[in-house]
């Protein structure tokens, strides 16, 4: 198995990863922000290298794109990446055209990288096994396994540390034109369409699972797990990939022991697929560290949150001349309310509920939604979408809806748009209808100003709409 992962962590030998060197979409922009911890002077200091991971690869006509967050490490999310896309880009999909077809690949995908994954630990599980061994033998209490081997002790905390490594995982496909989604921990995907009535809608994809959704911790209650266990506690998802000590090494870990089976799991989300259409607008992908800041400044109540991160996604759309200035200017004002929230509880004198931020990676697909200042723009009247590869690079994916049990639905007015953020019922027939055909990207809209003015001219305009 040990050449099976060198084999996906490096492309001929290189020593890059081989996903370098696969062909990047420009119809995405990545923004990034890596980790902080805040201090009650207003200092921001970075706590550790960043752990998320990002994939942006189109071989031939697939096109894959996920964010994976690493939790206590980044060693499984870079491994996921790579081996992800090895199993899904090589080949595997090929004469696979029905929709179960194409969920099994994704399925097996996801089992074939929790599976090599544990089998590349075994070194480190055997090793934590004999110190253990060696610990229990003689009788001796934790004072004088304390005092004669402080230093085996160190090294098997170095050990459990290494073992408690996991990743999250938000996936988009996009086979023979159709989306499909794989989702497992606490990353998240959104779908922005437009209904009938032309109003931007926002669906979440993915399920959150971690300890904000609530049919997660009475997953864990049944396990005998009480939520106490919980406060502050490091459990960053409750499935995950990776993470030995969260599923069979819990009997170890003093907030889990207590569970009467494994309480982190595997277990993916897979769903699709969604015809992509005109309806489609842009596919939002977040990391952990995004969805946990977004929680952090709207605390209970995830649909919000959605609609707000979207409400500046649109509103970005109208100022920037790309798409990764879209998605990086976004991450910056998250960064920067962030911090904001917490300085503001510090000078009201407040318990602070939050004093850090995890890395945040914020992948913004676009499908048709303008960018009316892009290079090409200026050029001519005809809309385009360009990327640029500076500090966020560029990629491309779809999405799919999923089941989320948030049933808020929302409107605001934002920028001649009205937002609605809906919830989905996981459904395998929630397709675009097929009535719906594409349009061009540009709509001349002159004669329709023309006749407005004309009406306007003549008293002839219902009272109360805005027509301009």
């Amino acid at each position: 198995m040990r050449a099976g992962i060198d084999f996906v962590e490096t492309a001929s030998g290189t020593g890059r990863p081989w996903t370098d060197d696969l062909k990047i979409c420009p119809l995405t922009g990545v923004g990034e922000a890596t980790n902080l911890v805040y201090k009650e002077d207003g200092s921001r200091i970075e706590a550790y290298k960043s752990r998320d991971k990002k994939c942006l690869c189109i071989v031939d006509d697939t096109l894959l794109y996920g964010i994976f967050s690493g939790h206590n490490g980044v060693r499984v999310a870079d491994f996921a990446l790579q081996k992800m896309a090895a199993d899904l880009l090589l080949g595997q999909l090929n004469g696979r055209s029905t929709d179960e077809a194409v969920k099994d690949v994704i399925r097996q995908a996801f089992h074939s990288v929790e599976k090599g994954y544990f089998d590349s630990i075994d070194a480190d599980v055997a090793t934590k096994t004999a110190i253990q061994l060696q610990l229990s033998v003689g009788g001796l209490s934790q004072y004088q396994i304390s005092q004669e081997f402080g230093n085996i002790l160190e090294k098997l905390d170095k050990i459990n540390l290494e073992l408690s490594v996991g990743s999250s995982v938000a996936l988009a496909l996009i086979h023979q034109s159709k989306l499909y989604i794989g989702n497992i921990g606490n990353c998240r995907a959104l779908l922005c369409k437009t209904d009938e009535f032309d109003t931007l809608t926002v669906t979440q994809l993915s399920v959150d699972h971690n300890l904000y959704n609530e049919e997660e911790v009475l997953r864990l209650f049944r396990l005998g797990l009480e939520a106490q266990n919980f406060e502050n506690c490091p459990l960053y998802s409750t499935r995950c990939i990776g993470n030995y000590i969260g599923k069979t090494g819990y009997k170890d870990c003093d907030f889990l022991s207590d569970a009467s089976t494994e309480p982190v799991i595997f277990q993916p989300e897979i769903v699709g697929s969604i015809p992509i259409t005109s309806a489609c607008k842009f596919l939002v992908l977040m990391s952990g560290g995004l969805c946990r800041a977004m929680h952090d400044l709207y605390p209970g109540d995830t649909s919000r949150g959605n609609r707000i991160l979207i409400q500046m996604i649109a509103e970005e759309f109208q100022t920037q001349s790309t798409l990764a200035g879209v998605a990086q200017s976004v991450v910056h004002r998250i960064v920067q309310l962030h911090h904001d929230a917490f300085m503001q509880q510090v000078d009201e004198g407040n318990p602070a509920t939050f004093s850090n931020r995890d890395d945040i990676t914020l992948l913004i697909r676009n499908f048709n939604y303008p960018l009316p200042n892009a290079f090409n723009n200026r050029k001519n009247s005809s809309r385009s979408y360009t990327s640029t590869t500076s500090t966020s690079s560029t990629t491309s994916s779809d999405a799919t809806p999923t089941n989320q049990s948030y049933s808020a639905e929302m409107d605001c007015s934002m920028t001649g748009t009205n937002i609605s953020v809906a919830s989905s019922d996981r459904s395998e027939n929630d397709n675009f209808p097929e009535s719906e055909k594409r349009i061009k990207a540009y709509v001349d809209f002159s004669d329709y100003h023309r006749r407005v003015a004309e009406a306007r001219k003549l008293g002839l305009l219902p009272p109360n709409i805005d027509f301009d």
